[in-house]
């Protein structure tokens, strides 16, 4: 079994945890590094005495697992419309995140903005050069980094009940070839500041916890996204306090807003990220080949609410 003959494919459920019946339409990504690691609680019976000091066997319990993998953040390349959009959609949803298209003619996009209800489950398989890795009821969460030249990656984390793993051929599904934008020619302001970067990281920090049943047959219902706490980095070059004062903006609090893109050039390919309350918590010292840089952790705050952040693939 080869470790590059791996597809993942996800379909969103009817009823949560409820396991969909994936077919070769549900896969379509580009997938890096795909990895399924089963977990089988068992139960030690340490605690029985006996007449010697050999240790009973211990009980499989409640079976849940984890899939994840990472993908080049991109636009499918063609006008975006209910049925034409961006193939990670359902993982980003599944992730917190609300879709909103827009099909205005000329000004299509799509946007993801982070959701605390309504937030669908997913029934993932990785398909395993042979096998097939099961999980339903699946939730996760979600980090976005890049760095100048290259793709931004979006590196997903999907936790759910355990579903099998049988023998099942691979599939060839027809996946969504458009070439991924790199981060080039792309503007970041941040508290109205243009900061001159090379990196830049999000980590959307979803809390996920499986819901346990004793009436389930692997003793969980499905996984639950019950909080978040997103956070960023960017390495700036540090400039004197006349130019930009980074230490008295930490120091006050204030919050600023963050703007990055358009990233890519090509139609229906480029997207933008936002966040309009910024907060720096940390702000380390750095060295790019010579070049003193403010290494800045950030808060990336509520304005109204579900708001904290914002992915817009558009035109």
């Amino acid at each position: 079994m080869l470790t590059r003959r791996r597809i993942i494919a996800a379909a969103i459920e009817s009823v949560e945890g409820t396991a969909e019946a994936i077919t070769v339409a549900d896969a379509g990504i580009l997938a890096i590094d795909p990895q399924y690691d089963p977990d089988v609680k068992m139960y030690s019976r340490d605690n029985v005495k006996t007449n010697t000091l050999s240790k009973l066997q211990q009980i499989p319990g409640q079976q849940m697992g984890t899939i994840s993998f990472k993908a080049e953040l991109k636009g499918p390349g063609s006008t975006y419309s209910a049925t034409v959009k961006p193939a990670l959609g359902k993982y980003l949803r599944a992730c917190g995140f609300a879709e909103t298209v827009d099909v205005t003619p000329g000004a299509e996009k799509v946007t993801y903005l982070p959701a605390s209800t309504g937030v669908p489950s997913l029934t993932m398989w990785l398909y395993d050069d042979g096998r097939a890795c099961k999980l339903k009821g699946c939730r996760g969460t979600v980090s976005f980094s890049g760095k100048a030249g290259e793709p931004i990656i979006a590196d997903f984390k999907f936790t759910g009940v355990y579903d099998g793993a049988p023998a099942l051929a691979m599939v060839t599904p027809t996946l969504e070839m458009s070439v991924p934008p790199v981060m080039l020619n792309a503007a970041l302001t941040i508290d109205g500041y243009s900061a001159i970067f090379e990196t830049f990281s999000v980590d959307i920090g979803n809390e996920i916890q499986m819901r346990s049943s004793a009436s389930a047959m692997t003793g969980y219902l499905s996984a639950l996204l019950t909080d978040r706490k997103p956070t960023g980095k960017i390495d700036p070059e540090m400039v004197l306090p006349a130019t930009y004062d980074f230490m008295v903006k930490w120091v006050s609090g204030a919050a600023g807003a963050l703007s990055l893109g358009p990233i890519g050039a090509v139609a229906y390919n480029k997207f933008n990220i936002t966040a309009p309350k910024c907060v720096y918590t940390k702000i380390g010292s750095g060295d790019r080949n010579g070049l003193s840089t403010a290494d800045l952790d950030i808060q990336l705050a509520m304005n109204t609410g579900d708001d904290e952040f914002k992915l817009e693939f558009v035109v």
